[in-house]
């Protein structure tokens, strides 16, 4: 009996090595795998008092992580185009650009399939432009605003994910006071975009 209790304590110890080892690796692999980038690319659609621009170009990244692959939090920069029109000889544009802090969620509801939410802070610099002829001005203005989006997508492996979406930014223009006027500007965002898992 004796001799057995210390076969099978020896045999535990020379094994226990190897155990941890897994156990850390499936640990390592959990915490990594909630990691993640995504990229977005597709095309915004700008909607300000009469302005109403659909042709333009829509860029972001965000880096993240997510709890048990479920809800995290987010950091990116997006770059909305730029919005133009046209009265007369004059033209006006409007290129936002913002820094982005949020949180995330992710939910696998069959299969490999999966919906996405996120949403929060932006912080925005806009660039306005007027150009009359040879006549060019240009002015920036930074402010605060709001960011929300909803996506639904595919798992095509462990680590890769691929995503249709849609956001909706909020935006501001100018400053708010006495002698200054401060626009709103409402910027949606349909993109197709791929996600990878660290």
């Amino acid at each position: 009996m004796n001799k057995l209790l210390l076969s099978a304590v020896l045999a535990a110890a020379a094994l226990s090595p190897f155990a941890a080892q897994a156990d850390d690796a499936a640990a390592s692999s959990n915490q990594l795998n909630n990691f993640f980038v995504t990229g977005n690319l597709g095309q915004s659609n700008y909607r300000v008092g009469g302005l109403s621009d659909k042709s333009d170009v829509f860029q972001s990244v965000r880096f993240g992580w997510r709890w048990n692959n479920i809800v995290g939090a987010e950091v990116g920069y997006t770059s909305l185009g730029q919005a133009k029109q046209y009265i007369g000889p004059v033209t006006v544009g409007f290129q936002p650009k913002a820094v982005i802090l949020g949180v995330n969620a992710k939910y696998d509801f069959y299969g490999s399939w999966f919906v996405t939410g996120h949403g929060g802070y932006l912080r925005s610099r806009t660039t306005a432009e007027t150009t009359y002829g040879n006549l060019h001005t240009s002015e920036k203005s930074w402010n605060n605003g709001w960011y929300a989006g909803v996506g639904v997508g595919y798992n095509v492996t462990d680590n890769v994910a691929l995503a249709l979406n849609y956001d909706n930014y909020r935006v501001k223009y100018g400053r708010a006071g006495a002698s200054q006027s401060q626009a709103n500007v409402n910027v949606a965002a349909y993109s197709a975009s791929l996600e990878y898992r660290f």
